[in-house]
Formats: C-alpha cells, structure tokens, sequence
C-alpha cells in the first residue's frame, strides 16, 4: 500500500487531466464550485493576481468538502486565461460570437497565456503558490479558418478560445515559455513542488498505483 497522499485536482478539465497522466500522477478530479467569473473586473489591472486568487478560491473550496482535515493529501487547483496585446483578460468565450471576437484579436499577433496555480498539501497546509506565464504568437489566419475552427466546438470552456493540444495547434506559429502552461498545467512547477516536498516517492508511484 502506498504512503503517497492523495492528490486532489480541483478542476474538471479533460485536458488537466490528461497531462497528471502522462505524467503517471494518480490523482482523483473534485472539480470546484465556484464563479471563475467572480471579481473579474477588480483584477483587471493585475491578471497575475487574478489568477493566483481564482486557483486559491478553487482550492480552497475542494478544501472545505474534505471530509477529514488530518488526511494525507495534496489539493490541486490552476486557473488559466489569455491576456490579449491589448492586455485585457480573455477568459472562456460565453458563446460562438464571443469565441470568434477572441480569435480575430489574436490573430496574427503574441499573446500571453497566464496560469495561477496553488498547491495545498495536507494535514500541515503547508502552500505553495506561483504564475507561471508563456507566450503564444498566433499566425494571420483568414475568416473562413476561423469559421471552420468555431464549428469544431473546441473553443468551448476554452481560454482564449482555442485549444494547443487539439486542432487549434494550427493556429500557432511559435511559443516561448511552458507548453503545458497553455493547456492549463504547468506540471513542471507542480512536479517540482511534489519532489521538494515528497522526493523519490514521486518515481515510485506507477508501480505502487
């Protein structure tokens, strides 16, 4: 039997998911109940903090439905938006139109691409917290691409509209930073965190799953 806590990901995307796995992190999804769009216009000035604040609330409210405190387990949360060249926040589109405004800003120009991220690690709550950012410069694509693109339904509960590890990778032209940063996850950070922490228990995982 493992002595590897628990990790909990406070969130119910696919796409986080997939990268715990390809990672080999057991993990359970307990998606949070909160508004993402909760106090989007007092941190319009300061994203970064906007980020970091929705992961914190995320976690903290996975937090508060844990049965037992004095569990051993790691609370998981990331928030992730779009930062347009005109520095205005692009969250997930409400709709098709929405969608398709966000991809005409984008086009042909760099963006950044922002994940809050907070870890909290039971039953010492000891926390850590970081924005990891990364840009992404978006070819010049032309209106019938966009068309196309937004008939898919990719674009949904999507930052920014658009998804790097499905058919929005032809949107991109080039990127600096962390790649799983724009899916959602920096799993790098939140590897780094686990190994400071848990050490060469980490490796060990697979074959005690």
């Amino acid at each position: 039997m493992s002595h590897f806590p628990e990790i909990i990901l406070a969130s119910q995307s696919l796409a986080r998911a997939e990268v715990m796995e390809q990672v080999h992190l057991p993990f359970t999804a307990f998606p949070s109940r909160i508004d993402e769009n909760d106090n989007e216009k007092e941190f319009s000035a300061n994203p970064k903090k906007y980020v970091l604040h929705i992961s914190q609330k995320k976690v903290n409210s996975v937090s508060s439905r844990l049965r037992d405190e004095n569990k051993n387990c790691t609370v998981i949360g990331c928030d992730t938006v779009v930062i347009d060249p005109s520095h205005t926040i692009l969250g997930k589109p409400k709709d098709r139109d929405d969608a398709k405004i966000m991809l005409q800003t984008l086009s042909g120009k760099t963006h950044t691409v922002l994940t809050g991220c907070t870890m909290l690690i039971y039953p010492n709550k000891v926390k850590y917290q970081t924005v990891v950012s990364t840009l992404v410069r978006f070819r010049k694509i032309s209106e019938e691409e966009i068309h196309h693109y937004l008939e898919t339904g990719e674009w949904q509960n999507k930052a920014g509209g658009y998804a790097i590890q499905g058919l929005g990778a032809f949107l991109i032209s080039d990127i600096q930073g962390d790649y799983f940063n724009v899916v959602g996850l920096p799993i790098s950070w939140i590897w780094q965190k686990l190994w400071d922490h848990y050490g060469k228990m980490l490796f060990l995982l697979k074959n005690e799953k």
